[in-house]
């Protein structure tokens, strides 16, 4: 029997979501969405590895075997298929990284999703809960939406309304520092925090019991989340990249880094954020910073750094232009945007679907030019502010010239 599919079969899944479906009692299948080795590796540990949780005080070690069955979703649709059209099925949950929410053919996430349902939806069964565990603003909404983009264009249009009424969609905010992993082994390094923030839904009786906090409106969380850690972890990273320093933590502990980032916060992240759902944003800041510090978990600013036009626009983007609104400035997000720039400009390893062309745009000559071409893309949504243009393209200018150091404000 199983209970839940999980699309996503990576190290922050079964370091997070896994941990709590083992304590709840639930079985999942677990599904790589782009390589048949992931899939057939873990099998091939048996489906049981142990989550390793460090800190500066030890580490805890538990044994994880929820997922009871690894799957690679083209070689194993009919099984996934089959599992959707179970009674016993209670939730499709999903890590798949930003840059997989779009509607874009056949294999992409949200078709898939739709071929579930449908198979779920002709065999007569009834609701079930998508929850996206990915730092997007209101994600499971999206993807929901998504997949009725898909059914209506197939002209599937009863699968489409079973899918409005019986599909349920609750908005999910996740948190864990978990590395990645470089090789398939039977051990996965994490941190001791961990928290899973989910809006109220049926499986709260479910979930609760073993520490998932369900909330009338998850907005406020993931709002907070995505600003003051992601968007910290994003600007780190790249400082670290353009400065040759591996590991996150080693960038925060910096004296003139660390200050960067803890003005970036309380300055203006927090200043962005005008509904706290009673969340005292200073003290999660510091919570931060000091989870970031942690030596044991040796996060690569690499792995942070990765897919950054997918990621920048809720991170860093979006906070400024909330900034621009209350007519607040903004000048370290500005610098720490074009911090990316300047990476996207002369970095050897850039991993990012825009990343040919955006790195083609950041080697222009002019600073404004490549301001303006780059934060003007279609991959923005909701594009930066122009009030700020002026003072990205000085500070691309200054980091062409000066050491990074030497840029960063006081």
């Amino acid at each position: 029997m199983i209970d839940v599919i999980h699309l996503g079969l990576g190290a922050f899944h079964r370091a997070h979501q896994a941990v709590y479906f083992q304590d709840a009692g639930l079985k999942v299948a677990a599904v790589s969405m782009r390589k048949s080795d992931v899939a057939d590796s873990f099998n091939a540990l048996g489906c049981k590895y142990n989550v390793v949780s460090r800190s500066k005080s030890g580490e805890q070690v538990k044994e994880i075997t929820a997922i009871t069955e690894a799957l690679f979703y083209e070689r194993d649709v009919q099984r996934l298929l089959e599992i959707a059209k179970s009674p016993e099925l209670k939730a499709i949950t999903l890590t798949v990284t930003e840059k997989a929410y779009r509607n874009d053919g056949p294999q992409s996430v949200p078709a898939r999703i739709a071929n579930l349902l449908t198979a779920r939806f002709d065999a007569k069964q009834g609701s079930i809960a998508i929850i996206s565990c990915d730092n997007m603003p209101k994600n499971s909404a999206l993807i929901k939406s998504l997949v009725l983009e898909v059914l209506k264009e197939r002209n599937q249009l009863e699968v489409a309304d079973w899918v409005e009424r019986e599909v349920r969609a609750p908005n999910s905010m996740i948190d864990r520092i978990v590395p990645a992993i470089t090789n398939e082994k039977s051990e996965i390094t994490t941190e001791p925090f961990t928290q899973w923030v989910v809006e109220t839904d049926r499986l709260q009786d479910i979930l609760a019991p073993v520490g998932v906090q369900f909330v009338p409106d998850v907005r406020p969380f993931e709002i907070a989340k995505i600003r003051l850690f992601n968007g910290v972890h994003s600007a780190l990273a790249y400082i670290g990249e353009l400065e040759g320093i591996e590991y996150v933590h080693e960038v925060i502990e910096h004296p003139i880094y660390g200050s960067f980032v803890k003005k970036l916060q309380e300055s203006e992240a927090i200043k962005s954020i005008t509904n706290t759902g009673g969340i005292d944003l200073f003290a999660y800041s510091k919570t931060i910073r000091e989870r970031i510090a942690n030596p044991t978990l040796n996060h690569r600013c690499q792995q942070i750094a990765m897919d950054g036009s997918q990621k920048l626009q809720q991170r860093l983007i979006d906070g400024a232009n909330s900034l621009a609104e209350l007519n607040i400035p903004a000048p370290r997000l500005s610098m720490a945007i074009a911090i990316w720039l300047h990476y996207l400009a002369v970095s050897y390893r850039i991993n990012d679907p825009m990343g040919a062309k955006f790195k083609e745009l950041a080697q222009a000559v002019n600073p404004d030019e490549v301001v303006r071409t780059i934060l003007t893309d279609e991959v923005f949504p909701r594009p930066l502010n122009e009030k700020y243009f002026a003072q990205i393209s000085q500070a691309v200018e200054l980091l062409r010239s000066e050491p990074l150091i030497d840029t960063l404000l006081p």
